[in-house]
Formats: structure tokens, C-alpha cells, sequence
């Protein structure tokens, strides 16, 4: 064999084995995963422009949280559930992300250059209804890490558990999620709204491989301040 035959049947081998070597590449993140009650919910403390802060006044959680309508106030309030599971499966072209709260299904692709001119959310809910407060969300691997960057946002709440962090429609998330060296799930993710924050905003949550399958939450809509 030449050096050129040695060169080209390198190139064949390497061509073949890519998908091979993608999949190892891959983090594992497939399973059903539970809140780590030690800790969760770390929220860095929110700087709010003067826009931001006028939002942050007149909430009035009695009655503007969405969650009264079974809607999602936006991607925090979706990991920060407690008592509830997440479930991750990893497909070729894309991550499938369930959050038992209010029965949410996320799509989130791998195969994307970038986000499409017009958003269509990514996360609709067990009737097949756009959850638009959740974005529009595409993915990547970087090392042992699941990358995804979500914009496309409605206005709504970053969380509206403990806090109450507005959103925009300005507002351009990162999610990193990876397993820690205790098989624990980490969910790192951090805010950028020009509107809304005056400097980025950093969350983290982890989780544990839960004992329990899926359960249909089977949310009630309730409309604040209306009697019954």
C-alpha cells in the first residue's frame, strides 16, 4: 500500500466511524430526574434597569403569575418546580425535555445553524398547545455538556417561586446541563435582557435520578380574583 493509499483508507475509516465517535462524544443525560432539595433554585441577585424594576413593582402575585391559567411564567419556573420530575431522552437530531409540571413537552434540536426568522415556541403542553413564555430553543454538545440557547421569548417570568424576575421579549437564555462526578444533574443557565436586567442574570439547579416515573400533573386553570 502507497503512502496515498494508506492516507485515503485513513480518511475512509475516520469518515465512518464519525457517527461513532459523535455518540461518544455525547453526555449521557437520559432519565427521570428529581429536584436535589439541597439545592436548588440559586438565583444570583437580579439587577434590574429602571424598566425592569417597574415591572417588578407592580407584580402583584394574587393575580399576574400565569401559572393561574396553567401557563408557564417562563423556562425557570419549568426547572424549578419542586415535588415534581423532569424527564431527558437524547435522540440523534434532537433533546426531548418533559417537565411534569403542567405536563410540558420541549423540543429542543440539535441540527439547527440558528434560530428561524419567525419563533415557533418550543415547548408545548400535553393538548399540543405553544407554551410561548418558554421560547424558542436550539442545541448543541459542547465536551460533556448539553448547550442550549433559547430567544424568541414572550413577555412573562423568568420564575415567580420566592422572586418574581420579569422577561421580555428581548430576553436570550443559555442553558448548560451536564452530569456532576456524583451523577447528579446540573442545570446552570444565564439570562441576558437589555430590558429587563441591567447586568446578566446566573441560576442553578441540581437534580437526582428519582425513583418515579412520569405523572400526569392534569393542571386546572384558576383565574385569580374571580370567585370559586
Amino acid at each position: 500500500m502507497t503512502v496515498r493509499d494508506f492516507r485515503i483508507a485513513a480518511l475512509l475509516f475516520a469518515g465512518a466511524m464519525c457517527p461513532w465517535l459523535a455518540a461518544l462524544a455525547q453526555p449521557e443525560l437520559e432519565g427521570i430526574w428529581g429536584i436535589d432539595p439541597s439545592l436548588f433554585r440559586q438565583y444570583a441577585n437580579a439587577q434590574y434597569t429602571d424598566e425592569g424594576q417597574r415591572r417588578v413593582d407592580a407584580y402583584n402575585p394574587s393575580t399576574d403569575d400565569p401559572s393561574y391559567l396553567c401557563i408557564p411564567s417562563g423556562l425557570g419556573r419549568a426547572w424549578d418546580e419542586p415535588d415534581t420530575n423532569v424527564e431527558i431522552d437524547q435522540m440523534e437530531d434532537r433533546v426531548i425535555i418533559r417537565y411534569e409540571m403542567f405536563d410540558l413537552v420541549r423540543t429542543v434540536m440539535l441540527d439547527q445553524s440558528g434560530h428561524p426568522l419567525e419563533f415557533e415556541p418550543s415547548t408545548v403542553n400535553i393538548d399540543g398547545e405553544p407554551m410561548p413564555t418558554m421560547g424558542h430553543s436550539i442545541g448543541w454538545y459542547e465536551d460533556d455538556e448539553l448547550v442550549i440557547e433559547t430567544v424568541g421569548y414572550a413577555p412573562g417570568y423568568i420564575t415567580t417561586l420566592l422572586r418574581y424576575i420579569p422577561q421580555s421579549e428581548a430576553l436570550r437564555s443559555i442553558e448548560r446541563v451536564y452530569r456532576d462526578d456524583e451523577d447528579r444533574l446540573v442545570v446552570d443557565i444565564r439570562y441576558v435582557d437589555p430590558v429587563i436586567l441591567a447586568a446578566p442574570l446566573e441560576s442553578r439547579n441540581r437534580y437526582l435520578r428519582s425513583d418515579f416515573g412520569m405523572t400526569v400533573y392534569g393542571c386546572i386553570p384558576d383565574h385569580p380574583g374571580g370567585e370559586g
